[in-house]
């Protein structure tokens, strides 16, 4: 059985989820954000400018950027989304990315919560991230809160650039361990004064360029996120995990508390695990390369991991 986001039929698409233009603080025009990602090869991209009711960084509306869209490259209609009371940030505002927003979603007010204005994007037909945990010190409960979210960004480029604090797999391993299915997505939050694009990004399947597909993709959880290399195919046969890849140094299975099962190599494209001896109701598999510099990560779609078994 091949797990997601193989063996579906569908063809793979690659994009940034999180980056922002002169709609709101970004450096770019939307037209040459959206061109830049293009260029580089991408097929489709977000301009998820700041929706806030701070004129000094945010912009009041969602951008509608379909006019910019061609045959073979769409950009996703999205916005970070913001509200008061988060613990620990400069300013006490929360950053919720949404991702597949209607043009019409009403500016967030001072008074709406971090649950509230999830379950309403979600509403909305959005998929929710909890964007850069570690860059304004989510604790765990505040991560409770917030757990009806999509996905935690795992990896975001501009925050490693700007602070070094660009993380979100403590977060997201706290909400798999208490019983939360998350997904991970890794992004640019591309801003343009420094080199932050192309550092992150996602590997979606999807019947279509679209962005009703893309979306609806995303929430299957027929996805992977990527820094550098990626995952070819992932099955699962007798009991054995058998990830492949573009040559790696290791390919490792994580899962619950510190459990953790690894291969190690030199350009290594496979890697077999045994699930009856992984005793864990949920699993990640992670591939570093590059000296061990980076990291890519994928986490199967809900209601798939490896079997709870005693050991």
């Amino acid at each position: 059985m091949k797990l997601p986001p193989f063996g579906l039929g569908h063809s793979l698409y690659r994009g940034n989820l999180h980056g922002h233009s002169t709609h709101s603080d970004g450096s770019l025009s939307p037209q040459a954000v959206v061109k830049t990602y293009a260029d580089l090869g991408y097929d489709f991209t977000c301009l998820s400018d700041h929706l806030w009711i701070d004129n000094n960084y945010a912009a009041r509306s969602v951008y509608d950027g379909r006019a910019l869209d061609r045959k073979d490259f769409i950009t996703l209609r999205s916005a970070e989304l913001h509200c008061y009371g988060k613990k620990y940030a400069q300013d006490g505002v929360w950053h919720i990315l949404a991702n597949g927003l209607p043009t019409d979603f009403a500016c967030p007010d001072a008074k709406e919560s971090a649950a509230d204005l999830i379950a309403r994007a979600q509403a909305a037909g959005a998929y929710v991230s909890l964007a850069h945990p570690e860059w304004y010190t989510m604790t765990t409960d505040e991560a409770l809160l917030v757990s009806a979210a999509d996905a935690v960004e795992i990896y975001n480029h501009s925050c490693v650039l700007s602070s070094a604090r660009g993380s979100g797999i403590a977060i997201a391993d706290f909400l798999l361990n208490e019983g939360y299915r998350i997904s991970f997505t890794a992004t640019d939050d591309s801003h343009f004064y420094l080199p932050d694009f192309a550092g992150g990004w996602v590997i979606v399947a999807a019947p279509a360029l679209s962005q009703n597909a893309i979306i609806a993709a995303f929430k299957a959880g027929h996805h992977y996120s990527s820094t550098g290399a990626d995952f070819t195919d992932i099955s699962i046969e007798d009991g054995i995990l058998t990830v492949h890849t573009t040559p790696v140094q290791s390919i490792i299975l994580s899962g619950e508390g510190h459990l953790a099962s690894v291969c190690h190599g030199s350009n290594i494209t496979v890697a077999k695990f045994n699930l009856s001896e992984f005793a864990s109701k949920w699993f990640r598999i992670i591939f570093l390369y590059s000296d061990f510099e980076e990291i890519s990560l994928n986490f199967p779609p809900k209601g798939v991991g490896s079997p709870a078994v005693k050991v």
